[in-house]
């Protein structure tokens, strides 16, 4: 997405301008992105809804982000926490698997792990631990092929090589 972005930006830089463009116009831009037809149609139906019901404004409300067409919960806590200073933490793919293999939550969905995380760190914190684990997470502790023993915190957080999430 990072790196079709700048060219969507280019061809409408606000909801009015995105929402009267074509689906198929916004899906040639992010084609090289997974599941495009169904983000083209959620990036220009979210427009709309910005536009008809927010004034073309990005609401600062975690609950009205969540009903924006293709906006779930962890984007909606990402919106929340970094444009809008608001604590969230929010759980992508690589902070669920990296906080089940490191210990710190044994919860078997998002939401779970989320709430676990929450209470391990102060809320002041949760914004920058939230980027701290997905780099980490990226870097040293990948989904496939990953060596507990070599891992910086797999390897003292997992002494006994359970490999969860």
């Amino acid at each position: 997405m990072n790196l079709v972005t700048p060219r969507l930006f280019a061809l409408a830089d606000d909801p009015a301008t995105m929402a009267a463009q074509e689906v198929e116009t916004i899906r040639t831009i992010i084609h090289t992105c997974g599941l495009a037809p169904t983000k083209a149609r959620n990036i220009h139906a979210l427009s709309r809804q910005l536009v008809e019901e927010h004034g073309g404004r990005v609401p600062a409300d975690l609950e009205a982000l969540e009903r924006l067409p293709g906006v779930g919960h962890k984007t909606a806590s990402v919106v929340m926490n970094q444009a809008f200073g608001q604590p969230a933490f929010p759980v992508d793919t690589h902070i669920f698997r990296s906080a089940r293999r490191w210990g710190l939550s044994e919860g078997t969905t998002p939401i779970r792990v989320e709430r676990d995380l929450m209470v391990l760190f102060p809320q002041e914190t949760w914004g920058r631990r939230h980027l701290q684990i997905i780099y980490f997470g990226r870097e040293h502790c990948p989904a496939r092929n990953h060596d507990f023993s070599a891992c910086l915190i797999c390897s003292w957080a997992n002494p006994e090589g359970i490999r969860s999430g």
